[in-house]
């Protein structure tokens, strides 16, 4: 043979390598979700993994490309995601440079499942993933996670005890791993407040009253000693916002306006309905509304309202002044 032909045939054979390497494989798209690379494993056991996932159409091309661009004992460990197929070059980039970070924000007040809504949008976790896990965490009673976590010793849900914050997570992360890292700044930020000898459970679900009711921190303190002579006295709390927890099944955003009927709403979350506190924390309440529940202020107050133009709490001495404020300030007889 032609020492032409042979360059020429070696040629069409680079060619098509190259075409492997540069644009992404055929196939449907739903072979592109998710690459999971553990740590420890080999650039083989990563060759096959990724054949496998489908984001390749030739073994032999991705080492080839890897190994001749210096890439391929560089790969990091971790999950990958995928909403259209990579390139090899593309994907051996994206390899080495790992997995990327998602910063998400925990506001005060979020619900366990507002929280699960935004993670699993920023696809951290999968649909009703952490709902699900909290789920099963309350069939086994905690028992995975209350020798790590002593302070979940009473919990009945994990809702109250994820921490609102700015956390970073990585794709896939899954429930777990986000549950875990919000109890561990629980415990490093609000745990050392909590007094010892006290009811941990009580006083965060005095909080995530406050913190769904109450903006301005020192009424917050007001409304605390409130709550804590009604209980004292066996007194119904009567708080709006857990009868949207009940009504809403644990969501407030888009929660409907609430109508008379509403507060006749059979529901153990119901503090018209019921007296005492609710079952658990109706939201998950920041540090501050959790030192202001844990200190709470004595008044001469049996009764508040929000103002809802100024969103200032309005305090009463009893019931008569209470429904003269309800006249003045949110038009009701």
């Amino acid at each position: 043979m032609k020492p032409i032909a042979v360059i020429s045939i070696l040629s069409i054979f680079f060619a098509i390598f190259l075409i492997g390497i540069i644009h992404p494989p055929a196939g449907s798209e739903k072979n592109f979700s998710k690459l999971d690379i553990p740590n420890g494993i080999s650039f083989n056991e990563i060759t096959e993994r990724v054949y496998l996932s489908g984001l390749v159409k030739s073994k032999l091309s991705f080492k080839i490309f890897s190994l001749l661009s210096g890439r391929a004992h560089r790969f990091q460990a971790g999950s990958y995601s995928f909403d259209n197929p990579p390139s090899v070059n593309e994907l051996t980039k994206i390899l080495i440079s790992g997995p990327k970070e998602i910063s998400v924000t925990i506001f005060p007040g979020m619900t366990l499942k507002e929280i699960d809504d935004l993670l699993s949008e920023l696809k951290i976790i999968g649909p009703n993933e952490l709902v699900n896990y909290n789920n099963k965490l309350i069939s086994s009673n905690f028992d995975n996670l209350k020798i790590q976590y002593p302070h979940l010793s009473k919990a009945k849900s994990l809702e109250g005890f994820l921490l609102p914050d700015t956390y970073f997570f990585y794709e896939n992360s899954g429930a777990q791993i986000a549950v875990e890292k919000m109890l561990d700044n629980f415990g490093g930020q609000v745990l050392p407040f909590l007094k010892g000898g006290g009811n941990i459970l009580d006083t965060l679900i005095i909080a995530s009253l406050l913190e769904k009711e109450i903006p301005d921190s020192k009424e917050r303190q007001v409304a605390a000693g409130i709550i804590k002579k009604r209980l004292k006295v066996g007194m119904p709390l009567q708080i709006d916002a857990t009868v949207i927890y009940a009504k809403c099944s644990g969501r407030f955003l888009n929660c409907p306006a609430l109508q008379k009927d509403d507060y006749k709403f059979d529901s153990f979350y119901n503090t018209y309905f019921y007296a005492g506190l609710p079952p658990t924390p109706i939201s998950n309440p920041s540090k501050n509304a959790t030192i202001a529940a844990q200190e709470p202020r004595d008044s001469q107050y049996w009764y508040y309202l929000s103002d809802p133009k100024t969103k200032k709490t309005i305090f009463s001495k009893d019931l008569d002044e209470h429904n003269i404020n309800r006249a003045k300030y949110l038009l009701l007889k």
